[in-house]
């Protein structure tokens, strides 16, 4: 048995009669003479019963109907549902981003839900390393990584940003100072459990410079760090991106050394095709095009 055949059962069963059935169904009357009969076959026992006062359903016919209905009814809203995946309208997908893009990715969500707000979406604040291995594992759709990347994913460029040194009056430092400025002063740092990436950036830099930051505190949040530095406990590096305004007496110190800058890019993997992925990334790439 059909679904068509199901739905002109249904339809038929609603008007009992088979000329304005078959018009509504965009058939020949013959032709849903014979659907029915074909069903009718196979059930063993007729739905309908035919007499002079018209066509009326048989006691098969009664309690099928409801059970036919109820089955059209889910399947339809299979084939709707289905539809808007398709069309990205719905679906689900898991995004990993880092500290780097705390204000960009709930922007690009917050639109994404106006044009889209059947897609459900997960949301990890994941280290790039841990992004990387939930791209692998299929855990995650998308990541907001670091680059260099694995070249297994695609790549969409969103943002640049720069190591800045973070300072307050507890440790005065000029406005032009550098990483080298702080080789005697204690380091407040985000740990390297949180971000192993950010964590080996900085030490890579100072031993660019020819030292070691004493770190007195590992921390796992950019603003911990900055409270931290704000009581006297040290300075501190963060991506320039993350700013210090909830912290007015503190001082940036933009690095201008060319390894203190770094890339970030959302990746996926190759060859996915899940239509909710697509859809985020054309919101995605329209804000970073405006940016």
């Amino acid at each position: 048995m059909e679904m068509r055949e199901l739905k002109s059962f249904v339809l038929l069963a609603e008007q009992l009669h088979f000329g304005r059935a078959a018009r509504l169904l965009n058939l020949s009357q013959p032709a849903l003479t014979k659907q029915i009969r074909r069903m009718e076959d196979e059930l063993g026992a007729p739905l309908f019963e035919r007499g002079r006062h018209g066509t009326t359903l048989s006691s098969l016919g009664k309690q099928f109907l409801k059970d036919s209905r109820d089955v059209v009814a889910s399947f339809d809203r299979l084939l709707g549902s289905a539809r808007a995946a398709a069309l990205g309208e719905s679906g689900k997908l898991a995004l990993g981003f880092g500290m780097h893009t705390m204000e960009l990715v709930p922007r690009v969500i917050v639109k994404l839900r106006k044009n889209a707000p059947g897609i459900q979406i997960g949301l990890r604040d994941m280290s790039t390393e841990e992004q990387v291995a939930g791209l692998r594992n299929g855990s995650l759709d998308l990541g907001i990584i670091r680059l260099p990347a694995p070249s297994e994913f695609k790549l969409l460029p969103v943002i640049k940003d720069r190591l800045t040194l973070v300072s307050s009056a507890a440790f005065p430092l000029p406005a032009n100072a550098t990483i080298a400025s702080c080789r005697d002063l204690p380091f407040v740092s985000i740990s390297k459990e949180r971000s192993p990436g950010f964590f080996g950036h900085v030490l890579r830099l100072c031993g660019k410079h020819g030292f070691h930051p004493r770190i007195v505190q590992q921390v796992p949040e950019f603003s911990t760090a900055l409270a931290l530095v704000e009581a006297g406990l040290g300075v501190t590096v963060i991506p320039q991106s993350g700013g210090t305004s909830r912290f007015p007496d503190l001082r940036q110190h933009p690095l201008r050394d060319k390894e203190a800058a770094w890339s970030v890019a959302a990746a996926w993997r190759k060859g996915d095709t899940n239509p909710a992925l697509a859809k985020f990334l054309a919101v995605l790439k329209a804000e970073v095009e405006e940016a």
